[in-house]
């Protein structure tokens, strides 16, 4: 690199940095950020050759890249406070969500245990050991349709029992996707 084009960025740096860092910090109002985005559009400038690529202005390049920094600054920032927003509600209501899924087994087991024994045992091959209604009817020797029957009062049976918890499911659902 030649000595003439150091002394061209020195100087250059020197008559726009103050100004440059200025601009910044309209827009970040912070005067730590503003300097670093002015030392990132200079860095990003001498990584250049940017006495032979730049054919504008260079006030107006140096002014933009400036402003397109501190955009991209606001932008990352304004992300991390979206997921730190989010994460904390999250973690508010795990603690909530953890021990209402408590009751719901606890409710689950006993809504089960209330069910007629041929329903539940449909129920739990069908829901618990993921079988088919065919190979349920198979193992329990009983005919598809008796097997949908026992299914229907089962689902019938827990929808009744679990309704308090079918709210709290779907606001679970909606607020954490």
């Amino acid at each position: 690199m030649s000595e003439n084009k150091e002394k061209n960025f020195e100087r250059l740096f020197r008559a726009h940095y103050k100004e440059l860092h200025r601009y910044a910090f309209r827009y970040l109002g912070d005067s730590d950020g503003a300097e670093e985005v002015v030392q990132q559009v200079f860095l990003r400038l001498w990584e250049k050759d940017w006495e032979e690529q730049i054919h504008t202005s260079l006030k107006a390049y140096l002014y933009r890249a400036i402003y397109n920094e501190s955009m991209n600054v606001l932008k990352k920032e304004q992300r991390k406070f979206k997921y730190q927003s989010y994460e904390q509600h999250r973690q508010e209501l795990e603690p909530a969500v953890d021990e209402s899924s408590k009751d719901l087994d606890d409710k689950l087991r006993v809504a089960l245990a209330e069910l007629p024994e041929k329903s539940r045992t449909v129920f739990e091959l069908s829901r618990f050991q993921e079988m088919k209604y065919k190979d349920i009817a198979t193992t329990l020797d009983l005919s598809i349709k008796t097997v949908e029957g026992h299914m229907s009062k089962a689902l019938r049976h827990l929808r009744v029992e679990l309704m308090d918890y079918l709210t709290l499911i779907i606001f679970y659902l909606i607020y954490m996707l």
